[in-house]
This record gives structure tokens, C-alpha cells and sequence, in this order.
């Protein structure tokens, strides 16, 4: 008689991930739809009434470039050339900026946008690490 050959059956343990997907994509919607809508209100902030006022001797306050509508700079209480390589030693002759590592310029509205480039450009040659645009406070 012939030897009956059994069938290579093997059992597998997979999880259908289809039906499962599907079901939690309806949760998911349904969710969605019940949830409340987020409130339309803005958020109320609470700003303080009053503004915290630097000091000019303040040993924690960041220098400050300060620059006029005619151009002309100051670093801190010391008038700064117009010449590139001058401001440049200006600010690496500044102790404060050198120690600090950081420093702000603040211009008028009507100053040129190149002006304050310039001086971002002379402080970061000059070894600041830190160069920020300083504003109004609100």
C-alpha cells in the first residue's frame, strides 16, 4: 500500500491588523465628532501694570547700542564712529561686552536697515555671541 503523504499544514498566529484599524479609525472619528469644539474666546493674558524699568547703572542689564534717526551710534555712554573697523574695536574694548557676551541694539524707526546689519556685523567680529534687537516695552 502507498504511504499517504500528510498535507504540510502549519497553523499561523497573526492578528489581521485590517478589521482592527478599521475600528479604531471609527473610534477615533466618533471621538471627534463628540468632543466639544474648542472655545472660540481668546484667552485672557494678564500683563503687569508696571513695566520693569532698566537702570542705566544696572550691572545685569544687557549693553545697548543705541542708534539716532541721523545714523549716529552710542555704545552704552560712549559715541561710536561711523568707520567699521573702529566700531569693531570699540566693542572689543568694552569690558561689560566682553564679559557679558552679549549685546543689544536699539534703533529709530527711521534708521536704515543696513545700519543695523553693519552693527550686528561689527559685534559678532567684535566676539559677541549674543546679538539681540532691543524694543519698546508695551
Amino acid at each position: 500500500m502507498l504511504e499517504q503523504e500528510e498535507p504540510n499544514l502549519t497553523m499561523s498566529a497573526d492578528i489581521n491588523m485590517t478589521p482592527m484599524i478599521d475600528v479604531l479609525l471609527c473610534l477615533l472619528i466618533i471621538f471627534l465628532v463628540a468632543s466639544p469644539p474648542p472655545p472660540s474666546e481668546q484667552q485672557p493674558v494678564a500683563i503687569p501694570d508696571d513695566p520693569i524699568t532698566e537702570q542705566p547703572d544696572d550691572p545685569e542689564a544687557t549693553l545697548l547700542i543705541t542708534v539716532a534717526d541721523d545714523g549716529s551710534a552710542r555704545l552704552g555712554e560712549t559715541k561710536l564712529s561711523t568707520a567699521h573697523a573702529e566700531i569693531v574695536e570699540a566693542i572689543r574694548a568694552n569690558k561689560k561686552a566682553q564679559a557679558d557676551g552679549r549685546l543689544a541694539i536699539r534703533a529709530a524707526p527711521k534708521v536704515p536697515y543696513g545700519t543695523v546689519i553693519a552693527l550686528m556685523s561689527a559685534a559678532r567680529e567684535a566676539g559677541i555671541a549674543s546679538v539681540g534687537l532691543a524694543s519698546e516695552r508695551l
